[in-house]
C-alpha cells in the first residue's frame, strides 16, 4: 500500500501550513496563547506527515515523542530539534485550560505574550523545515 502512505503524508503536510498561517494571524491580532497552540499543532502534524511517509501511523500529542519515533524508524538525527520540541510541547494544553495554571487567578490566554508566540512560531517553522527535507520524493 505504498500509494496510501504517500497520499497520507502529503495530506498531513497540508494542515501544518494552514496552522502556521493561523498562528501568524493570531500573533498579529494579539491572541498569543492561541498562536502558541497553533504553532504546536503545526509542528505535531508535520512530524506525523514524516511518519506517514515512513509508513507509520502515530498517535499522541508530544512532539518530542513523535520525533523520537521518527528517529528510530527513519534513522535520522532529530537532536537539533529537541529545544523546539520541548518548547512547543509545553504549549499543547496550558494555552487553553486555566486549571493547568493552579494558583493563578487569570485565564490561560492572559498568561502569554508576544515573545511566547514568536518563539513558538520559530520553533514550528524549524520543525516544518526539517520535515520537508525528510519527505521522500
Amino acid at each position: 500500500m505504498p500509494g496510501y502512505w504517500r497520499r497520507e503524508a502529503l495530506r498531513w503536510l497540508e494542515d501544518p501550513e494552514e496552522d502556521l498561517s493561523v498562528a501568524e494571524d493570531l500573533l498579529r491580532l494579539g491572541h498569543y496563547a492561541a498562536s502558541c497552540f497553533h504553532s504546536q499543532q503545526a509542528a505535531k502534524k508535520a512530524v506525523k506527515a514524516a511518519l506517514y511517509d515512513r509508513e507509520v501511523e502515530a498517535r499522541g500529542h508530544s512532539i518530542q515523542e513523535l520525533l523520537s519515533l521518527l528517529a528510530r524508524v527513519a534513522g535520522v538525527d532529530v537532536g537539533g530539534l529537541g529545544d523546539d520540541a520541548r518548547l512547543l510541547d509545553r504549549h499543547y494544553a496550558p494555552t487553553r485550560y486555566p486549571n493547568l495554571h493552579p494558583g493563578v487567578p487569570l485565564p490561560a490566554h492572559k498568561l502569554y505574550g508576544r515573545g511566547d508566540a514568536e518563539a513558538c512560531l520559530r520553533a514550528a517553522r524549524n520543525v516544518l523545515s526539517f520535515v520537508r527535507g525528510l519527505l521522500r520524493p
